[in-house]
Order: C-alpha cells, then structure tokens, then sequence
C-alpha cells in the first residue's frame, strides 16, 4: 500500500494533546507523539479502524486497556478501535474531537452509530 502525504485534516498541537498532531489522511490516520528526545508516529491505516468515536472524560469510564496519548482522562477524547495491534484501543484528545471524527468519518466511509457513554 502507497501512503498520501497530503492530509485531509489536521489537528494542532495544544496544551491538552501535550503538543502531539493528528492528523488524516485518505488511507490512514497519523499520530504523532512528541516526547522528550524522540517522537514517535503511530499510523492506523484505514482498513484496521473498527470504530471511531467521542467520548467523555475519563477514560476508565469506557475502556480499561486503551493506550492513552495525552490528556484524555480529563477531555473530551477520541477513541479508535483497531483490528489487532499491541493496543487495539488508541484514546487521544485532538484540537475538535467532534470535526475530527466527522473527518474520519467522511473520508473513510464509516457508518458506526455513536455509543451514549
């Protein structure tokens, strides 16, 4: 698979992300952590999301083994179910989590009804 440099949508670096940028692309979506002398890219190509939804802080109300990247046990964050992967449920908080997922949405064709949580 060819990966598209050019993204569909971007979320900046905030506060509550801890300075990390999400973005989508029309294969896969990007996230890009920054840590203290290293940053790391996780990609979720399009094929592996299951679901991609909002959810409401903390995020031990709705999943005990999701990998955390930032804030999101005291945001508003997305989170991303994965077919495998060492972590199949990815939780971070972008800029809009609302136009993020809508984004997502769109560009992969995902139908998924929201869960009330």
């Amino acid at each position: 698979m060819q990966y598209t440099n050019v993204p569909l949508y971007v979320s900046s670096p905030t506060m509550k992300s801890l300075g990390n940028e999400y973005s989508i692309f029309p294969d896969r979506i990007d996230l890009r952590c920054r840590y203290v002398f290293f940053h790391i890219i996780i990609s979720v190509k399009k094929e592996d999301i299951v679901s991609i939804e909002v959810f409401k802080p903390p995020v031990l109300r709705t999943s005990f083994k999701a990998l955390k990247l930032d804030l999101a046990d005291f945001y508003e964050h997305v989170g991303i179910t994965r077919k495998g992967g060492t972590f199949s449920q990815l939780r971070f908080t972008p800029e809009d989590p609302q136009k993020f997922v809508a984004a997502a949405k769109e560009a992969f064709n995902i139908d998924n009804k929201p869960k009330e949580i």
